[in-house]
């Protein structure tokens, strides 16, 4: 079976890499990813949202889900691009304490929630930081460059903006001259053909912006959050960030959101810093912050997946196992 999938962000290449692992015929088309969130990610992959201290829906789930996919993906392409990496969140005082051990009692949580370790550094304003248990880091670069070099040296990419789209009685033909059997639309945050096709999402896309930093002296180790993540990248360098603005998504990196996240960082972290960089990107989210998917009703092999927001590289290995799980379910109950 030949299956077409438009977007190469999280949730593209995920499904991409699912319809081949299944034998089947992949074309990914993607003109590029400018603007893309999913390319400027720090690749956290985290089960808790620390901000509202809540779980990340069918955390459990997308926990077991994510480490055997991305290892798969690392044996074939001969590359390591995950790695264990403990969350400390930074606690100020007592009362913080008390908090963080409530929530570790609570129905959920327990697998993620860590002990409390004495804070040493006097540079973090914090009687202790509590640990996240079962996070990692992905280094997002590396997987959707590897991913796309994989399907392009297999002459399965097509580099270009999908402007011609047609369903015909048995398949669906792209650009004039490109048929495929199955259709996946993985289109983030400029929806197009999704919308064309299913009608409107519930779209609130956020832009964020972060930092590249440095700073001469004692190196941080471990991923820190309070208000901000403080990231550390292995070369004497630390993302920063990030952002959340629900407007402005035709401006770059802006002066505004470079002094917010500096002042978030230096209202718990005495370390004067050098800015070296500075990213931007929109992510796909939807008003209630959950991911959307499924199949066309009437229009034969067409789904989506989409609104993966800031936990594309958590979420996007299980939500594509089970779009084409659905896909699958329904042809062999039509058949």
């Amino acid at each position: 079976m030949r299956i077409g999938i438009i977007g190469q962000g999280f949730a593209g290449t995920a499904l991409a890499w699912r319809a081949h692992w299944a034998g089947h015929n992949v074309i990914l088309i993607d003109k590029g990813h400018g603007g893309s969130a999913s390319w400027v990610a720090a690749g956290l992959v985290n089960p808790l949202v620390l901000k509202r201290k809540r779980l990340v829906q069918e955390a459990q789930a997308c926990m077991a889900a994510f480490t055997p996919f991305y290892a798969r993906i690392s044996t074939e392409l001969g590359t390591s691009m995950l790695f264990p990496d403990e969350i400390h969140e930074v606690l100020p005082d007592v009362a913080a304490e008390n908090a963080w051990g409530a929530l570790g009692a609570e129905r959920g949580f327990e697998p993620f929630t860590g002990p409390l370790k004495p804070n040493v550094d006097g540079r973090i304003h914090a009687t202790s930081l509590a640990t996240v248990t079962r996070s990692a880091r992905l280094r997002v670069h590396t997987y959707l460059e590897e991913s796309r070099t994989f399907f392009a040296q297999k002459h399965l990419l097509l580099e270009e903006k999908v402007t011609d789209l047609r369903p015909m009685e048995t398949h669906w033909r792209l650009q004039n001259d490109l048929d495929v059997d199955v259709l996946l639309l993985a289109e983030g945050f400029q929806a197009h053909w999704t919308e064309h096709f299913f009608g409107p999402l519930p779209f609130s896309p956020t832009k964020g912006e972060g930092l590249k930093i440095r700073w001469d002296g004692p190196p941080v180790k471990q991923p820190l959050h309070k208000n901000v993540f403080l990231l550390p990248d292995g070369d004497g360098t630390y993302q920063v960030g990030s952002t959340y603005a629900w407007d402005g998504f035709d401006e770059g990196p802006t002066e505004k959101a470079r002094e917010e996240i500096l002042q978030k960082l230096s209202s718990w972290f005495d370390q004067e810093v050098e800015v070296l960089d500075q990213w931007t990107g929109i992510r796909p989210t939807m008003r209630d912050r959950q991911p959307v998917y499924g199949w066309h009703e009437t229009l034969p092999r067409l789904g989506y997946l989409n609104g993966l927001g800031s936990r594309g590289a958590l979420t996007s290995p299980l939500l594509s196992d089970r779009l084409l799980a659905q896909h699958l379910g329904r042809n062999a109950q039509k058949s």
